[in-house]
């Protein structure tokens, strides 16, 4: 029996299950729209509900895509290195492969960083019916708002759990710099096993290939899915939220000029007309 044979290669972590239905938090906005469509004023409200959880929902899903993607080409990836661990001998300690497929991964994995980050920003944007002023429409401006409110401190939690570590690895890889220069996935022999890895820094702010630091506790399919997981719990929690201010009378509370939030100065008349005619047709 070979070394290898007797320390097999440690199996790579399943994907979470991912539900063909919608996020939480379209389907409590879905429930609430339907039960105050009858009324006419409140017209721009239950659009807004249909609309921009539906903008959350394409950008969830892109999220989940790349994800899967990633799973599927380290699987891929994880077939080959074995045989050539296998090819190579006991005395070697461990192989790589820097193909098309590893650079797949880090683009899917960059993409899969962004959707995410949209994720989080779009959220802020559609529980802003919970406030009775205009509401900052990014995570992070939320998260620096002044206003004391349960759903701004949800959003706060989250924010040193792992978003921050999310945008910084975000801001690293779309402004900066890639992982390395030559993308690679490969195997190594620890005392427990080999294991398969897409390796990833664990200091993303020094921004400069040479200064970037590893350790086999960081790895990219590891850490999506650690983030994945983060978003889908962060979703729920603030369905939940809504759901118990619905049902208590708080929600929604402003329920008027929701669109055109966040509109660039030079096409601020416009969107004033935008709005004026979106009133007008929402009752």
């Amino acid at each position: 029996m070979s070394e290898f044979d007797a320390m097999p290669i440690k199996k790579l972590p399943d994907l979470p299950r991912m539900p063909l239905t919608s996020p939480e938090i379209v389907r409590v906005h879905d429930r609430i729209r339907f039960k105050l469509d009858s009324q006419e004023a409140l017209g721009e409200f239950c659009w807004f509900a249909r609309e921009y959880p539906r903008c959350y929902r394409f950008h969830f899903e892109g999220a989940e895509f790349r994800l899967r993607s990633i799973h599927s080409l380290m699987s891929s990836m994880s077939t080959d290195l074995a045989a050539m661990v296998r090819e190579a001998g006991e005395a070697n300690l461990a192989c790589a492969i820097g193909d098309q497929r590893a650079r797949q991964i880090y683009w899917d994995f960059e993409s899969f960083l962004s959707e995410v980050s949209i994720c989080l920003d779009l959220l802020a944007r559609v529980v802003s019916p919970a406030f009775p002023t205009q509401s900052p429409p990014s995570f992070n401006r939320l998260c620096g708002w002044s206003t004391r409110h349960q759903m701004v401190d949800a959003f706060r939690r989250e924010k040193p759990l792992w978003v921050q570590r999310l945008k910084d690895y975000r801001d690293c890889f779309t402004h900066y710099t890639p992982v390395d220069t030559i993308q690679s996935v490969g195997i190594r022999k620890y005392s427990d096993g080999w294991e398969i890895r897409a390796k990833l820094p664990v200091n993303p702010n020094v921004r400069d290939i040479l200064g970037f630091r590893y350790n086999r506790r960081t790895e990219v399919l590891r850490y999506s899915l650690a983030v994945y997981r983060h978003l889908i719990a962060f979703d729920r929690r603030l369905a939940e939220i809504v759901r118990r201010m619905y049902e208590s009378g708080v929600y929604p509370v402003r329920t008027r000029d929701l669109f055109f939030v966040g509109t660039r100065a030079k096409g601020l008349k416009g969107a004033a007309d935008d709005s004026a005619s979106l009133r007008r047709r929402s009752g």
